[in-house]
Order: structure tokens, then C-alpha cells, then sequence
């Protein structure tokens, strides 16, 4: 039995730090993971590296992945077309668990004098996220801009901004991620001065999915197996986006559904664009399948 100064420090060590557990799998078997975000949680989605290792660790665990991410989001305003669902419905539709989100970036334009409004805002998005504690959150920090460049001095505010989101994180007592997880990122892991390309997205998938609990993984690049496992989730990933993101909103729900064009021909009463978008659902569900068969047969080995 411990004893009773053992307990107290443990008691102690676990309010100092409210991440301690942070190496437990924070997953759940079945869960459904939404992210949400700007351009760089679309872009984590389309490299799939997040996903990929996570899967790999937790084939057992059959997670769902579903990206509502997209360019231009804040924590502020999420500007849809007409009559696209909002992130709340979105999130009930996909039935998500859990949601990843990442913010800051673009927010930490407006300067060290706006980060009251900037907290008040997330504060007011997670409780939207959130849903009463239905769901999971995840607060991800955005990704430091490197150098000393022009970029660099544009968004010398992402700081300040990355310990407004881990104070968020520590008053609701919500897992926090650290990008960089205290160390620089290569400016040579950026495609563009700003946002990350294919070597910076795996980097950062790696501190994430630690700090999520996969227990440490190697820094390398992957296996041929682990590619196979990529290239499923990446191809799973564009079907989901051509599913939730169609080409042509208007027609589906937008202020296009009266249209000729959108009706049946035979029978103008009959809308055929809602049916054939639901065809995606059964090639999505294939290709997970595959994800999961993939991952376990990695772990297997």
C-alpha cells in the first residue's frame, strides 16, 4: 500500500500537470475523429499522416476519420455557401467523438491585442464542438512560422497565441498538442515559408500522435507497407472530401434546386443529385475497411 506522502505526491504531480497522462491511448475503440481547422489541418488530411499512425497503432480500435476542415476557417466565422450545414450539424450527421481542432495562425495577425477576443471566441467554438461533452476535444496549437524572414514577422504573435490555446486547454482540463513539441521545425519542412509540405506534416503527425498516446514512434519515413497504409487513407480521404465538399453545392442544396437540371427528367418531383451523392458512402466504407484490414496486418508483424 502507498503510503500517505506517496499519494499526496502523486495527488500533486497530476494538478501540476494535467497532461500527465497523455502517454493512455486517448482513443476509444469505435470512435469517430472529426478535424477542424484551416488550411493546415486540410492539408493534414490530405497527407494522411495523422491518420496513418494512428491507425496503425490502434487497428483494433477501428477509428474513423472525417476531415471538416477548411481554408479560411477561424475561430471567429467558418463562411459556408447557402444552405450548407454548419460544423454542429456536420459533426451530429458523421456521428464524431471526438474532434481535433487547430487554430491561431491566421488569428495571430491581428496582434497581442486581440487575444482576449481570440480566446472568447474559441471558448464560445468548443462549447459548439463540444456539444454539451458528447465530444472529445483536442486543441492543437498552429504551426510556428520559421525563420527571419518577412513571414516570420508577419506572425510573431503565433506564440502568444499557442499559450492562449494551452491555457484553454488547461482550464477545461482538454487534451493539448504542441506541434513542434518544444523543438524547431526545419524550415525546410515548409512548402512555402508558412504551411507545411509532406516531410513537416509527418514530423508533426508524429509529436501528435504521441501525445495521443501510440507510445513512441521512429521519426523515419515509412515502410512499404506503411505506404500502402497511406496511400488507402489518402484515397479514402478524397472520396470523403468529394462527398462532403461537392463541386457543384448549388445544385445539391444551394439556390440551384429548382433547376431542370437538378430534377428527374421523367419526373420533375424527383431530385437525382441527393441519391447519387450517397453513393460515395459505400465506396468510403470499402476503403476503410481496407485502412483497418492494412493496419492490423502491420502490427501483426
Amino acid at each position: 500500500m502507498k503510503s500517505f506522502f506517496a499519494l499526496l505526491l502523486t495527488l500533486v504531480l497530476s494538478v501540476a500537470n494535467p497532461f500527465a497522462h497523455a502517454a493512455d491511448p486517448f482513443f476509444k475503440p469505435n470512435d469517430i475523429v472529426a478535424l477542424v481547422g484551416g488550411e493546415d489541418m486540410v492539408a493534414a488530411a490530405e497527407y494522411g499522416h495523422l491518420e496513418s499512425l494512428l491507425v496503425r497503432a490502434l487497428p483494433e480500435y477501428r477509428l474513423k476519420f472525417r476531415s471538416l476542415a477548411w481554408e479560411g476557417d477561424t475561430v471567429f466565422e467558418q463562411p459556408r455557401d447557402l444552405n450548407y450545414p454548419t460544423l454542429e450539424q456536420q459533426l451530429d450527421e458523421i456521428g464524431a467523438t471526438v474532434v481535433i481542432a487547430q487554430f491561431g495562425q491566421m488569428e495571430s495577425l491581428a496582434g497581442e491585442g486581440k487575444l482576449p477576443a481570440f480566446t472568447a471566441a474559441y471558448e464560445k467554438l468548443i462549447d459548439r464542438l463540444g456539444a454539451g461533452g458528447r465530444r472529445r476535444i483536442v486543441l492543437m496549437a498552429s504551426t510556428p512560422v520559421p525563420g527571419a524572414g518577412l513571414a516570420s514577422k508577419q506572425f510573431k504573435y503565433v506564440a502568444a497565441y499557442t499559450d492562449a490555446i494551452r491555457e484553454i486547454a488547461q482550464r477545461r482540463g482538454l487534451r493539448f498538442i504542441l506541434p513542434n513539441d518544444g523543438a524547431d521545425i526545419a524550415a525546410a519542412s515548409y512548402r512555402d515559408g508558412l504551411h507545411l509540405n509532406e516531410a513537416g506534416q509527418h514530423a508533426v503527425a508524429v509529436r501528435a500522435a504521441e501525445a495521443l498516446g501510440t507510445g513512441k514512434l521512429a521519426d523515419e519515413f515509412m515502410s512499404t507497407d506503411e505506404f500502402r497504409l497511406l496511400d488507402a487513407v489518402r484515397a479514402k480521404n478524397r472520396l470523403w472530401f468529394h462527398y462532403a465538399r461537392p463541386q457543384n453545392w448549388a445544385f445539391l442544396n444551394g439556390d440551384r434546386t429548382v433547376q431542370p437540371s437538378s430534377r428527374d427528367h421523367l419526373d420533375p418531383s424527383k431530385r437525382w443529385f441527393p441519391e447519387e451523392m450517397k453513393q460515395w458512402l459505400p465506396l468510403i466504407e470499402t476503403k476503410e475497411q481496407e485502412i483497418w484490414n492494412l493496419a492490423g496486418q502491420i502490427k501483426s508483424k
